[in-house]
């Protein structure tokens, strides 16, 4: 009974131990800050997009051109992450893949489309 006590208490200090470990892990790629370039139909625009995870809740905050923007409606489904940015006066579909350190999508939204390209910070 001793031996199962102690057996006990062990494995539950070592699963209070590498809890935070294992979610660490599993932390979603897409968390960190982007350098992005997004082609419009008047050239390329710089972007930093900056992912962020808390309670299991993803938000983002999106800088076009030294601006900061709303986002909206972020998640991640697989290794491709979506969201709705307001621009201009027009709310604009994103969606990006996880590709390593870097992000490959689309946008679209008021008749226009493009390509977002990005590149995370070390």
């Amino acid at each position: 009974m001793q031996n199962t006590k102690h057996l006990t208490l062990a494995l539950a200090a070592f699963l209070v131990a590498v809890a935070p470990l294992a979610f660490a892990a599993d932390a979603p790629k897409i968390v960190g800050t982007w350098d992005a370039v997004i082609s419009s139909p008047n050239g390329d625009l710089s972007a930093v997009i900056v992912v962020k995870e808390a309670g299991g809740v993803l938000e983002a905050e999106v800088e076009i051109d030294g601006v900061e923007r709303v986002v909206t409606d972020e998640k991640l489904e697989g290794d491709v992450f979506r969201m709705k940015v307001q621009y201009e006066g027009g709310v604009y579909d994103g969606e990006a893949k996880v590709v390593g350190e870097a992000l490959e999508g689309t946008w679209q939204g008021g008749g226009y489309s493009g390509t977002l390209k990005a590149k995370r910070r070390p």
